[in-house]
């Protein structure tokens, strides 16, 4: 807003670390980058307003400011908080775009594209990356720069992708290079960097935002298990029970996990289904309940997947399910509450304590 104001009053002279928007004899007038707020008035001590135009222009200026229209703001949903999930889509929103045809620049590691968004009568636009396209990204950093072509509706900073370097250029004129595609690495913050400073110059009024996501590869997880990879193991239950297993996975909440109860020994399949994905803090959560009667004892194989065409995430467990300790027989002891081994011991005492009173019988007979 400030720059473009600046642009159509001609008051531009950088000094320093600010910029003094014209100048009277002891008057002048002093914009601070970074906000609004920091333009202040300095007049020397006892100055006077001797340059009425400047007084003038400096008035209309900041009447010019009030009216400006609300800066543009832009708004990215991907899969996860700042992660994009290959083989998710991303929607970059954008309102107060009112000059014009936007660019959004791509720029990842080994990628770089560059597509547009024209911005209905009120200055709104929705662009969405499609699956398709984020299937072709790489693990790593990922910058999506939204280019506004400024107050004289033209593009001036673009690029030229030729075979030995990207090449920006303003209005034709090379001014910097930021490598080839295939160099670009898995952090690009220093290559975003090099094209903003090209829209800094003097002449050029295109105003770059820069959004930083970060792309992973799909990813499901169990929760509760011991163990890792294919010797991950869940809790075992028993017969009889409900069976609930959850986890966490990095994929949008618009899609669906599928998975598969097998045998692990056959690999017959025991059931299968879909498992919606809701929404987590760092991560987002997924769930599967198989009511009661559950599963039958034996050991099973659960896999837990994303499956679109030409990508995958899964993750597996094993289930163990034991059965049910038998309930004690009436009459062991146990049922009365007694301990079983001292019921055990009873009878023994019972025949020794008959054995002696007919030992001391016989005995007492023999002496008389």
């Amino acid at each position: 807003m400030i720059k473009q104001a600046l642009k159509k009053f001609g008051m531009h002279s950088p000094v320093s670390n600010s910029r003094i928007f014209r100048r009277c004899p002891r008057t002048e007038i002093i914009y601070r980058p970074g906000a609004f707020r920091s333009i202040y008035w300095n007049a020397g001590l006892g100055g006077t307003m001797k340059c009425k135009i400047n007084v003038a222009a400096i008035i209309l200026l900041l009447l010019f400011m009030l009216v400006l229209p609300a800066s543009a703001t832009v708004t990215v949903v991907t899969s996860l908080h700042d992660t994009i999930t290959k083989g998710d889509s991303v929607t970059i929103t954008g309102t107060g775009f009112t000059n014009g045809t936007v660019s959004i620049w791509v720029i990842g590691r080994n990628y770089f594209d560059i597509k547009t968004a024209v911005p209905d009568k009120k200055g709104n636009f929705s662009f969405v990356v499609k699956p398709e396209e984020t299937r072709k990204y790489f693990s790593g950093q990922y910058a999506f720069l939204v280019q506004d072509p400024g107050q004289n509706n033209a593009i001036e900073i673009e690029p030229f992708v030729w075979d030995d370097g990207i090449k920006i250029a303003n209005r034709g004129k090379i001014v910097t290079d930021i490598g080839k595609k295939e160099n670009l690495a898995a952090f690009v913050t220093s290559n975003v960097n090099a094209i903003i400073n090209a829209s800094s110059l003097h002449d050029v009024d295109d105003l770059f935002t820069p959004y930083y996501l970060y792309v992973e590869e799909p990813v499901v997880h169990f929760d509760g298990v011991t163990g890792s990879g294919s010797d991950s193991q869940l809790p075992t239950l028993k017969t009889g029970e409900n069976v609930v297993i959850t986890g966490t996975t990095n994929m949008g909440v618009e899609n669906q996990l599928m998975i598969e109860i097998r045998n692990q020994s056959s690999r017959a399949l025991i059931t299968s289904g879909t498992i919606p994905i809701v929404p987590g803090l760092s991560q987002n959560r997924w769930s599967y309940k198989l009511d009661a009667p559950g599963l039958q004892e034996g050991k099973y194989a659960i896999k837990v997947g994303w499956l679109k065409e030409g990508i995958s995430g899964t993750g597996t467990a094993l289930l163990t399910v034991a059965s049910q300790p038998l309930p004690p027989v009436p009459g062991t002891g146990e049922a009365h509450g007694l301990d079983l081994t001292y019921v055990t011991f009873i009878p023994l005492i019972i025949s020794l304590g008959a054995l002696g009173i007919i030992g001391i019988i016989i005995l007492a007979s023999v002496r008389r």
